[in-house]
């Protein structure tokens, strides 16, 4: 319950058993919670400080600590309440900078609260009382949010640009890292969604070195990894977003650099929904939710297109179109997810009408966010016959591929013009085409993408009269589709099964499969450099071909623009030993060089298609999920090819979940040392 005078009574906090008894006064209730201030536990700040301010009004600076404290709890309106106070205590105690900061922390607040005018409100009170002030910490994160207002409300990129390369300049002069990092983090985004990808991450790495090490404040380290991930995400960078994803654990598991409430929680969602785990996509997004509401109204609609996203591939569409519904009540625009649906719901007109308009409305300001909208916009151009316009589409998207360089736009221009090709009758272009995004999409570790692609590969070969190859592809994806419950996808691709018939397909063999990959490669390319990270994957390539090549292997591709090779063996001895050789050898080199990076390596045997060079089956997609599955410097194998190996070096069994596969596998850690 509130006062009158704006104070919170002890009614309001949630009770406290480990508050002893002689935490009676205020005086101790407020070095009680400064020390809790210093050790990040935010529940008792708050518990603390509100108990002390009820007993007496709080100094400037506990208000500020308990506003920060209610942030990190969930506490959304509590935080505005005292944020407000720590601002007209400041004001009137002359302290116009501090007063200053606290009136950008209500605009970001407001902001977030999808309070425009109330945010431009203290947003102009921040800017009166720097007027004139020397240059210090808050005029640097000043410059910050002009150059945000800038980005977000205006789209004005130049200006944008230039209020953050003020800050950064500010920062650098003051020694302050943590406005520097955040700078870093805002400047390499714009240049990044402008084209500079490389030039732009280089900024964005830099900063996340900097969360990492801990050499910023919880409120920044979190903002750093917030950004990052959101922009890997919406680059549709894989394997970046993936690694930094998984470093982002840390944000919330150390109490002195964890997440907003729910926010890194959502961007982990939408990369396991990637992944293919929708299942626990789903419940962590459910989970979030209650966060999210009482902190961030705009990422409460990304977690509902999230769950849109989701009900669409398991082909429920009236659910997909209630959670882009309220996708969209929370500020969301549901594009191109709603426009999918449409394409689903048999409305392709609607759906590239929406998309065009949505293309023009973006402009050339950003080249990403158009990038976004170009894969739906394709399919929904050939939907309707519109194939000229679906060219010029393809076209662009191809362009903004080799821009942004990334997996997810390659591998979605490579779709485009297999659909357009089968389209207008180029079979073997259409093919050429779905091969290429398959050998994406899978290198990616995306099942579902993976899964469409060898769908539409398997109607080329079809139409080509190649009904063996046909039939590889297809069943590949009705696996897939199968464990993933994507029910549309799955009752197409059955139909065209059952007019393929029961004609066998390639040849069935048994291999014993190995998949490696190179950990944590973004980190060390950031700390390296390229030229000698690019020594690195030179020796890297040459001790695996070697040692395979030593061991009766085949190299089958090599994966992840160069992270990793995909190799199958006649052995499953051979393929056991040829593991065990590669991490002795980066062992052996790390200790006489200095440096080797750490590898995990997944080994399994199973029955697939062998089809020219190339194998199919579910049995190669469990090997790339048990080398997923690996840890750092493992070797973890299937425990039916640790049995067929003959090997007793081993660790005990235990059962995995593989990605976008439905049964659990036993699994064993192979002893290499």
């Amino acid at each position: 319950m509130r006062r009158p005078d704006g104070h919170v009574t002890p009614s309001t906090v949630r009770d406290s058993a480990d508050v002893s008894a002689h935490l009676d006064d205020a005086d101790a209730l407020i070095a009680a919670g400064r020390s809790a201030f210093d050790g990040a536990d935010w529940h008792a700040v708050y518990d603390q400080l509100v108990r002390a301010d009820a007993l007496e009004p709080l100094a400037p600076e506990d208000l500020d600590r308990v506003a920060q404290a209610a942030m990190w709890i969930g506490e959304h309106e509590q935080c505005i309440a005292f944020g407000q106070r720590a601002f007209s205590a400041w004001e009137a105690a002359g302290e116009a900078r501090r007063a200053a900061d606290a009136a950008m922390a209500l605009c970001r607040d407001h902001v977030s609260r999808r309070r425009a005018a109330v945010a431009g409100g203290w947003y102009e009170q921040a800017r009166r009382l720097l007027d004139g002030v020397d240059e210090c910490p808050e005029l640097g994160r000043l410059a910050s949010l002009e150059g945000s207002i800038s980005l977000f409300l205006r789209r004005d990129v130049d200006e944008a640009e230039r209020g953050y390369a003020r800050a950064l300049d500010i920062a650098r002069s003051l020694g302050d890292r943590s406005l520097e990092a955040m700078q870093l983090v805002l400047l390499g985004t714009v240049k990044v969604r402008r084209g500079d990808v490389a030039a732009g991450f280089r900024l964005v790495d830099d900063a996340m070195i900097s969360a990492l090490t801990g050499a910023l404040d919880s409120v920044t380290t979190a903002q750093v990894y917030c950004a990052t991930i959101s922009l890997c995400q919406a680059l549709g960078d894989i394997r970046r977003s993936l690694e930094w994803t998984d470093e982002a654990v840390s944000c919330s598991n150390d109490p002195a650099t964890r997440d907003f409430p729910g926010d890194c929680r959502l961007h982990r969602a939408e990369i396991t929904r990637l992944r293919g785990d929708w299942n626990e996509a789903e419940r962590e997004l459910h989970r979030v939710m209650d966060a999210l509401e009482r902190w961030d109204l705009t990422h409460v609609g990304q977690a509902w297109y999230e769950l849109g996203e989701i009900a669409l591939r398991r082909g429920d569409l009236g659910q997909a179109r209630r959670n882009f519904e309220r996708a969209e009540e929370y500020g969301k625009t549901p594009l191109p997810g709603s426009a999918a649906l449409q394409i689903a719901e048999g409305d392709a007109a609607l759906a590239a009408a929406a998309l065009t308009a949505a293309c023009l409305d973006v402009g050339d300001g950003d080249p990403l966010a158009v990038a976004q909208l170009l894969p739906v916009l394709v399919e929904a151009e050939i939907t309707t016959g519109d194939l000229a316009a679906a060219q010029r589409s393809v076209d662009r998207l191809t362009d903004l591929a080799e821009t942004f360089g990334t997996v997810v736009l390659h591998a979605q221009a490579a779709i485009g013009a297999a659909r357009l090709a089968l389209a207008e009758g180029g079979l073997d272009e259409a093919r050429a085409a779905a091969r290429r995004a398959i050998g994406t999409w899978r290198d990616a570790g995306l099942p579902y993408e993976t899964a469409q692609a060898q769908r539409l590969l398997a109607e080329a070969a079809h139409r080509t009269g190649d009904v063996a190859a046909a039939i590889v592809d297809l069943d590949a994806a009705i696996a897939v589709f199968e464990g993933l419950g994507a029910s549309l996808d799955l009752a197409d691709a059955q139909v065209l099964r059952s007019r393929l018939g029961e004609l066998p397909a390639g040849r069935r063999v048994c291999r014993t499969f190995m998949f490696t990959d190179l950990v944590d490669s973004t980190r060390l390319v950031a700390a390296m450099g390229d030229e000698r990270w690019a020594g690195v994957l030179r020796w890297h390539d040459r001790t695996i071909r070697e040692l395979l090549a030593a061991h009766g292997g085949v190299e089958v591709k090599q994966r992840g623009g160069g992270d990793g090779f995909f190799a199958a063996f006649e052995s499953a001895t051979d393929a056991i030993e040829a593991a065990r050789s590669i991490q002795r050898a980066f062992a052996e080199h790390r200790d006489g060089a200095g440096f080797a990076p750490d590898i995990r390596i997944g080994v399994h045997q199973a029955d697939a298609l062998l089809s020219g060079n190339d194998f199919a089956g579910v049995g190669v997609h469990e090997a790339a999920r048990i080398g997923a599955a690996a840890g750092s410097g493992e070797i973890l194998a299937s425990a039916v090819t640790v049995i067929a190996a003959g090997c007793d070096d081993v660790l005990p069994s235990f059962d995995v979940e593989l990605k976008g596969l439905a049964v659990p596998m036993q699994v064993q850690q192979v002893r290499w040392s």
